[in-house]
């Protein structure tokens, strides 16, 4: 059975989209995936589930809407996919602090035009200092300011990427790594 990595958009954000982390491993166990564990507040389990990414994402997006009453941006990524971005992070360097380096991890691959999109938001705020490098289906960002201020999220960042998206800093991404190796490497059997 594949493990996989959810990552649920606006949840447990400024009061808003209040979703427990019990509730959310209940909902994952009632879906009937296995070894389900979360990380911290802002919707992020790793388990393992039968089926493909995309039949698990749909299945827990399902799920959450009749949890929650509204619907819950749910992105799904493996351990090797986390793998790939951790290797290919164009802002390694930065990452020692991992406050100022994120991931936005999309749903899908940006729209045609998301680059210029995102050039323009740099281009509108000069004063910021943050940068982004758009991969396929994730944007990495360097925010040496800060993610408090970054112009590079909420309808602002939705509007240049034309898809949908959430975002984590890098000490999450290197913890859900870890979190979604193989169970030998896990220390389960």
């Amino acid at each position: 059975m594949p493990t996989y990595i959810a990552l649920l958009r606006a949840v447990n954000l400024a009061g808003h989209g209040k979703l427990a982390m019990a509730d959310f491993r209940k909902l994952l166990e009632g879906l009937g995936f296995k070894n389900v564990v979360t990380y911290i507040q802002s919707g992020n389990a790793v388990f393992d589930a039968p089926g493909s990414a995309a039949k698990v994402g749909a299945a827990i997006a399902t799920g959450l809407e009749k949890l929650m009453g509204a619907p819950v941006g749910v992105v799904i990524r493996t351990h090797e996919e986390l793998s790939r971005i951790i290797k290919e992070n164009p802002f390694a360097a930065e990452a020692v602090d991992g406050a100022r380096v994120h991931v936005g991890f999309l749903a899908r691959p940006a729209g045609a035009g998301a680059i210029a999109a995102l050039n323009g938001i740099v281009e509108k705020y000069p004063s910021r200092r943050d940068r982004f490098h758009l991969a396929h289906d994730n944007i990495y960002f360097h925010l040496p300011d800060g993610a408090a201020e970054t112009k590079f999220s909420g309808k602002t960042l939705d509007k240049a990427v034309g898809v949908l998206g959430t975002g984590r800093n890098w000490n999450t991404v290197l913890k859900l790594h870890t979190m979604s190796a193989p169970r030998t490497a896990r220390g389960r059997k």
